[in-house]
């Protein structure tokens, strides 16, 4: 290993244990499809040993995923996607004995729109956890008003140091 894939390493370590659980699942989506991405890239070169590696790695991550949800207390929603994950992980198994990267591109797809969407919630969480700590910043120094309320500041540039 060099010493930019070391430290690439590294980083991405830091990067994991710093993470929200929310930030984690946006994560493991996009090894997911990455994962697809390689095994497209198999497919084209007739690499059938790199096809099986990535398509198992995919097909770990949707069952780590799918392992997370708690079926019981997250109803409809939870069920749906233990639903959608199986139906990925069928395909996937599919793509690799038909050689069809179609079927690849369609998990992608799925694996895509539900990484898109687990984004947003990590991203709405992280806007609304900035705004708790302006305000909690604001009556620390002593501003009791609502945001709107003090004239001359601006929420947007008010910044808190770590």
């Amino acid at each position: 290993m060099d010493g930019k894939q070391y430290l690439a390493n590294k980083y991405q370590e830091v990067d994991v244990g710093t993470a929200t659980p929310l930030h984690l699942v946006v994560m493991l989506y996009d090894a997911a499809i990455c994962s697809l991405e390689d095994a497209r890239g198999c497919m084209e070169r007739k690499d059938i040993s790199g096809r099986s590696r990535a398509i198992n790695k995919c097909t770990a991550i949707i069952s780590e995923l799918q392992s997370s949800l708690n079926v019981k207390e997250g109803g409809d929603i939870a069920f749906s996607l233990n639903r959608l994950y199986d139906y990925m992980k069928t395909t996937l198994l599919r793509a690799g004995v038909e050689q069809n990267p179609g079927l690849v591109v369609e998990v992608s797809g799925l694996l895509e729109n539900l990484r898109s969407s687990w984004q947003q919630i990590d991203s709405g969480t992280s806007a609304a956890a900035l705004e708790d700590a302006k305000m909690e910043a604001m009556k620390n120094a002593g501003v009791n008003e609502e945001p709107e309320a003090v004239e001359g500041v601006n929420m947007n540039s008010f910044s808190i140091s770590a």
